[in-house]
């Protein structure tokens, strides 16, 4: 509620302070001078410069800039690192991969290398999200930068989606590439494409798509296959957005496209059997995947880590917050606010400018309904679905960023072109086409020169201050470094190795104390299969009676507890091991060796103090034990493993 209330206000500052300035600027030009002729002189300079390319070396230099942008954002910033845990769970994912294999038999002891987003099955420990991007990042990993693969995949979407944007509005051409310069510069899509996201790889194939569909629109249906193939690899990457976009992409660009005309039923048959050709191949292997790693083809793996919880509709979600209608309007205004205002990193909100067009514009262009739905039918689809995620713009919502582009510079042009081109009088009291178009331009140079890499810094920042993009030291020879990950995560990770489901944890660790889920997870281990026999009973969903209150450490850690609580003695013991510092394991273990795959160097593992660590150590008697501290600088250092369990346990 609180990012949306910033958000509508950043909207409503942003509208407002715009128009003042466009009233500023078409007073001052009013007066005698020389400026608006020289602005005038400007805007036909790169209105020529814009125009003169032809499609494809447009497209080749806006997707080269793109791609620069997020390498340089990728590599300068992050350091080549992963922020996320999804983005870390593929490319743990794409290792096994490079390797050969699909994943690591079951592991044993599994609390020392789970996190959120990775799934222990009866056929291995994988990630939980469909294998598509993984394999992608393989071959990437192959080639010895993994970090490049997605600026090199959002460098092709902008190249195909520029071409495409020309053959959508065929009639406004300046529009077309207008939107795909703000494309290119968009530090949302250049931010995501450097974070090992899963989404960059399906804009590719949502733009080549979109281009092939329209090759079979202008020429024959036999490209309808590469289309299909396209839509077949866009779902084994994200496969709701496969459905929604895939459908867009195709059957309603052959039917609704510029240049398409009505088609017989004959017709249909050959595009409709074409793009299942190119695309069942791939649907086929994400079932046989499912069949195999989560056991039905019709599992994904996000039911299988959070169960039914997980899926569309209106439910209880996987953190058993309530997610019905009311909610999903709530967070569908708040996707649409973050576009608005992330897409460009503009004082102008996007929507509020193509809201206001639309308002004025009578006959839209050709093509508009297609960009149209492109921009809109995932925000309609994401109603359904419970995760909204605003991190650096909201990425549910990333595929259909080219669109929102493309729909902004038609409503810009659109707008400037309605406006008085000269004051009359000596008086002008309203926006001119000049104040209007300088206005407009400024706010996209400030976003994206000053506030798109001001907002990526700051989130380069404090993920390096959280400990995100750490490089994982390495000693001589094989080792076995234990990493004290924070109180809740250990927990987490302990009830999942007894089997419980994503969604339960969640329910665990929200509503009850910390030390209540540490004494209930004791009681679990000792007899994992009992179910209602416990001493310790937790609630796992939200019901009368007053929720713990979250303390947080100096350390980072945090802890639930309720006023009066007094901790037992493990808990005390779990709590202060935190005090001294904590570190997260997952950025570590894609740096180092994984169950299954390498020996000669450090393999990453969670720490749970000396007699649960005893287990690890025996099943590993090659390897040197360390810990991973940090010391007085804040910089991370290898500790001997004695000395390092007595700074971490106080000597227990």
């Amino acid at each position: 509620m609180a990012v949306g209330a910033q958000y509508t206000a950043a909207h409503w500052i942003g509208v407002l302070a715009a128009g003042a300035a466009a009233l500023l600027v078409s007073r001052f030009v009013s007066m005698p001078g020389e400026m608006a002729g020289r602005l005038t002189s400007l805007w036909r300079f790169v209105d020529g410069r814009l125009m003169a390319p032809t499609s494809l070396r447009l497209g080749l230099f806006l997707g080269g800039v793109a791609a620069a942008l997020a390498a340089w954002f990728g590599w300068v910033a992050l350091g080549g690192h992963p922020l996320l845990l999804d983005g870390i769970s593929q490319l743990i994912q794409a290792r096994y991969f490079a390797d050969g294999v699909l994943a690591p038999p079951p592991l044993q002891d599994l609390e020392f290398w789970q996190f959120q987003f990775m799934v222990q099955g009866d056929a291995g420990w994988t990630s939980q999200y469909p294998p598509g991007f993984s394999v992608l990042l393989a071959a990437a990993w192959r080639a010895g930068e993994p970090w490049m693969a997605g600026p090199l995949l959002l460098g092709v979407a902008v190249c195909a989606a520029t071409w495409v944007a020309e053959r959508l509005l065929p009639h406004d051409r300046l529009a077309a590439r207008l939107g795909s310069v703000m494309m290119a510069g968009s530090p949302f899509l250049a931010f995501h494409a450097a974070t090992y996201m899963n989404h960059v790889a399906a804009l590719a194939l949502v733009a080549l798509a979109f281009l092939f569909s329209l090759r079979a629109v202008d020429h024959s249906w036999k490209w309808c296959v590469p289309a299909g193939v396209a839509v077949g690899a866009l779902f084994a990457v994200r496969p709701y957005v496969g459905v929604v976009l895939g459908f867009v992409a195709t059957v309603l660009v052959w039917a609704r496209a510029p240049g398409s005309r009505t088609l017989s039923v004959k017709e249909w048959v050959q595009r409709v059997g074409g793009a299942a050709l190119g695309a069942l191949p791939f649907i086929w292997g994400v079932l046989w995947h499912n069949a195999r790693m989560f056991g039905s083809p019709w599992r994904f793996g996000y039911i299988a880590a959070s169960g039914p919880s997980h899926g569309l509709g209106f439910h209880l979600d996987p953190w058993q917050s309530p997610y019905g209608i009311p909610e999903a309007v709530a967070h569908a205004s708040g996707d649409l606010l973050g576009m608005s205002m992330d897409l460009l990193q503009s004082p102008v909100p996007v929507v509020v400018v193509v809201g206001f067009f639309l308002l004025r514009e009578r006959a839209l262009p050709s093509g508009f309904g297609v960009v149209a739905a492109w921009a809109v039918l995932p925000l309609m689809a994401n109603m359904f679905y419970w995760h909204h995620d605003l991190f650096m713009g909201p990425r549910l919502l990333y595929e259909a960023a080219p669109a929102w582009c493309f729909l902004l510079a038609l409503a810009v042009l659109g707008l400037v072109r309605s406006l008085p081109g000269e004051p009359s009088g000596d008086r002008h009291r309203g926006v001119t086409r000049v104040g209007g178009s300088v206005i407009l331009a400024v706010a996209w140079v400030m976003g994206a020169g000053w506030s798109g890499p001001s907002r990526l810094a700051a989130n380069a920042s404090m993920a390096r201050g959280a400990g995100l993009l750490a490089d994982a030291p390495q000693g001589d020879g094989p080792s076995l470094v234990f990493v004290h990950d924070d109180w809740q995560s250990r927990l987490g990770a302990r009830l999942s190795a007894t089997g419980m489901r994503l969604d339960s944890i969640n329910g665990a660790l929200r509503f009850n104390t910390t030390c209540q889920v540490e004494l209930y997870t004791r009681m679990r281990e000792a007899a994992p299969v009992r179910s209602g026999g416990s001493e310790v009973a937790l609630r796992f969903q939200g019901s009368a009676g007053r929720l713990p209150t979250e303390v947080v450490m100096p350390s980072g850690s945090r802890v639930r507890t309720l006023p009066g609580e007094v901790l037992a003695p493990e808990c005390e013991r779990e709590a202060a091991s935190d005090f001294g510092g904590i570190l997260p394991l997952a950025p570590l273990l894609w740096q180092g060796d994984l169950p299954g795959l390498g020996t000669s160097g450090a393999m990453f593992v969670r720490d749970f103090g000396r007699e649960r660590n005893g287990r690890l150590l025996r099943r590993f008697p090659g390897r040197r034990p360390l810990v991973l501290l940090r010391n007085g600088r804040g910089d991370l250092s290898l500790s001997p493993y004695e000395e390092g369990m007595g700074r971490v346990w106080l000597g227990g």
